[in-house]
């Protein structure tokens, strides 16, 4: 089953997170999914990404507590897969959790007048460590407010603290978002490459995101043909031949 669809056009990808029996929960599926949807967007001609959601009440409702992913910053773009291309995230209903994370990584955010933002790990007991970025992405003490006392924060509020770019009349947040996206595609590419690495390498890191730079270092070795040609050569007692996979 597919649960995130990818479509292309004039340089535009829009990556559309689809699992509504579940309110696009994060679940492993749809981890991976994503995972795969950033790869390919890295690796195509599209010039800049939307990500977004195919029902209006949920943008997403976070982890899937039934079904918790084992590595859920695989799905959060600029973690899971490096990007030097912009990611905008065109939000409506709710953004929980896991979601939230999502929205936070992206270099822009279009928001539905009816997008809610909330946090609520503290209240669950549980958190997997990538929300720490927002404390370069919020002013301090609003940032606390949000994880500490995890109560909601609208569209609105989340626009006047520089979290979100546009807030968007109810349903027209994703022709808003693809609209800027457009415009951004439409842009020297590699000026707007350039300008995206030195932002990221001028924004301070969460620790999550240094330990994300190591993994996918290590993943690709662990992952390699490489790593199997060598084991198999050692078993055999010959010399390994070595192809840079």
């Amino acid at each position: 089953m597919t649960l995130v669809r990818y479509e292309s056009a004039d340089h535009v990808a829009t990556i559309t997170m689809d699992r509504r029996e579940k309110h696009n929960a994060l679940n492993n599926a749809l981890c991976s999914e994503l995972r795969d949807a950033w790869q390919r967007f890295r690796d195509s001609e599209d010039r800049v990404a939307v990500l977004a959601s195919a029902e209006e009440k949920y943008f997403s409702v976070g982890a899937d507590v039934a079904d918790l992913p084992v590595n859920m910053w695989h799905a959060v773009p600029g973690l899971g897969v490096e990007l030097d291309k912009p990611v905008i995230a065109a939000t409506s209903g709710w953004v929980v959790g896991g979601a939230f994370v999502l929205v936070q990584m992206a270099d822009l955010c279009v928001a539905s007048e009816t997008t809610r933002f909330i946090y609520p790990e503290g209240k669950i007991g549980t958190t997997a460590g990538g929300v720490s970025s927002v404390m370069a992405r919020m002013p301090h003490k609003i940032a606390m407010e949000f994880l500490l006392v995890g109560e909601e924060m609208s569209a609105e509020r989340a626009f006047q603290i520089g979290f979100v770019n546009k807030v968007a009349p109810k349903g027209q947040h994703l022709a808003l978002a693809q609209e800027m996206a457009a415009k951004i595609a439409g842009n020297a590419p590699l000026v707007v490459r350039a300008l995206k690495k030195l932002a990221r390498e001028a924004m301070p890191k969460g620790p999550l995101e240094t330990v994300a730079d190591v993994r996918r270092l290590l993943d690709e070795v662990k992952d390699s043909e490489d790593l199997k040609e060598g084991v198999k050569a050692f078993s055999e007692k010959r010399k390994p031949r070595f192809t840079g996979k």
